[in-house]
């Protein structure tokens, strides 16, 4: 509706997880380092962990894009509320195994055959379950099984769980220690500060055909941030319903009152407005402030702990998935 007005090729904040239009911020990156480490060094179990809306899917399907093009035999399950029977059938489905038995020790015997054979060729299996957090307490212990399925050196199946907190806080239960042991690397994603919502919403018009970003002013990018939170699906949802209401008042760019309009369209607030002043302050990443010319850098308001480092270029961090993919290629 609003594309052609806007001189964009594509809609720019869908929220769908297209690895093409995945913003290589500094936390991202380091998360996707972290599942690739941990895919080819083969240790078993990874998890990662982000709020709602931080990124997860689309990162999962960014590191399937890499592997798939590397032969590897990826599955990913997104609805794991699934029965012991129906996880095996997905199983065989996806990583093509044939068995014709319904008992479960013919299955896991004809999954090890497949994985080793798979393996042997050059095609290491990996099984990635998306909303982890949802998982039933009778297919955590199903997939610790399943991580026991392994040569003398290495794992034959690779497990990447992908949940919100809340799975950081079942695998702390003391009942699931065993499996919380053999996770042997856990990335996190985090809410995007001010300069990675900028950047974020350059790349995400720039993948939508737009040449310069000239359509959300700085002032808008701040107003925009507090009531996200920096959150990328509420980013994508708050910026593509600003664009109908620009478009639909013929605004040749985005204004503060566009964007109040459009989140009470979607019912949004402040998160100032909406929580205690401390927990605001625990969930808002500290503003990136740069020392002027002029100014005492000591004037300048810190988090304790936590000093302003400059961010690597832009430019730099989105070459990050070529540096990636050729890691890849050069990993047997």
């Amino acid at each position: 509706m609003y594309r052609a007005f806007y001189h964009l090729t594509e809609q720019p904040f869908r929220l769908t997880p297209d690895p093409s239009f995945m913003c290589m911020t500094a936390h991202h990156q380091e998360a996707l380092a972290g599942l690739v480490y941990s895919v080819c060094m083969r240790p078993g179990l990874t998890v990662l962990s982000g709020e709602a809306g931080t990124g997860k899917t689309m990162l999962l399907y960014s590191l399937m894009e890499l592997l798939q093009k590397r032969q590897f035999i990826t599955a990913i399950c997104t609805n794991p509320v699934l029965s012991r029977e129906e996880l095996f059938d997905f199983l065989i489905d996806k990583f093509g195994v044939t068995c014709g038995s319904a008992l479960k020790s013919r299955q896991l015997s004809a999954l090890e055959d497949t994985f080793a054979r798979n393996r042997m060729d050059g095609r290491p299996a990996v099984l990635i379950v998306d909303e982890a957090h949802r998982l039933p307490m009778e297919l955590l212990e199903e997939i610790r099984m399943l991580l026991n399925i392994e040569t003398p050196r290495e794992k034959l199946l690779q497990i990447i769980l992908a949940g919100q907190p809340e799975l950081d806080d079942m695998l702390r239960r003391p009942d699931l220690r065993q499996l919380k042991q053999r996770v042997s690397c856990h990335c996190k994603l985090k809410m995007l500060t001010v300069s990675e919502l900028r950047e974020y919403i350059k790349h995400r018009l720039t993948m939508a055909g737009l040449s310069e970003q000239t359509i959300f002013p700085e002032a808008v990018i701040e107003k925009i941030h507090e009531y996200s939170r920096g959150i990328p699906r509420l980013i994508n949802t708050l910026c593509d319903t600003a664009l109908q209401v620009g478009f639909a008042t013929r605004s040749a760019s985005i204004t503060l009152a566009i964007i109040e309009e459009a989140a009470k369209d979607l019912d949004l607030a402040p998160v100032t407005a909406r929580l205690d002043p401390k927990l605001a302050e625990a969930l808002l990443p500290p503003l990136e402030i740069k020392p002027s010319n002029g100014h005492n850098a000591a004037n300048q308001t810190e988090a304790p702990g936590d000093p302003w480092v400059p961010m690597t270029s832009y430019t730099t961090r989105q070459k990050s998935m070529g540096l990636f993919a050729g890691l890849m290629e050069r990993w047997r």
